[in-house]
């Protein structure tokens, strides 16, 4: 008989929603989101990024991520600016401030992930990933 707790791809959601809860946590005074936060890292790495990019980065919907970018944008964490070619599409730049409170959770969200790895080797922290790259591809055929 099926037993969910077998299930993989069921354990890694609810194990993503524990991490995910406890990053927010973590967060919390600094009154961003794990969300936010995520935006915010990847408009900063990426230096020049549009909406539907980062929506895809992100693996969340378009209206999605506009609603967060409103919020960042109204605590004057980013600039929404149209670009050259297609005003339509809309180009996303950190303010000093943005990046100021990027940068200041990186070492947050540097020691969560350390924590949330310590005592898993190096090798099998490899093969998770080789295997959830293999379920995804999987369930993506």
């Amino acid at each position: 008989m099926f037993n969910i707790e077998d299930c993989l791809a069921f354990v890694t959601n609810r194990s993503g929603k524990v991490f995910a809860e406890a990053l927010e946590k973590e967060f919390r005074p600094y009154h961003i989101t794990r969300s936010q936060w995520i935006a915010m890292y990847y408009i900063y790495i990426h230096e020049s990024i549009t909406q539907r990019e980062l929506a895809e980065k992100m693996s969340i919907k378009e209206p999605s991520v506009v609603r967060l970018l409103q919020k960042l944008e109204f605590d004057g964490l980013l600039y929404r600016s149209a670009t050259n070619t297609d005003k339509r599409v809309k180009q996303l730049e950190l303010s000093d401030k943005g990046v100021k409170v990027c940068l200041d959770l990186v070492p947050i969200a540097e020691k969560f992930k350390n924590d949330t790895i310590a005592g898993i080797s190096k090798d099998d922290l490899e093969t998770f990933k080789h295997v959830l790259s293999i379920m995804v591809e999987n369930t993506t055929k």
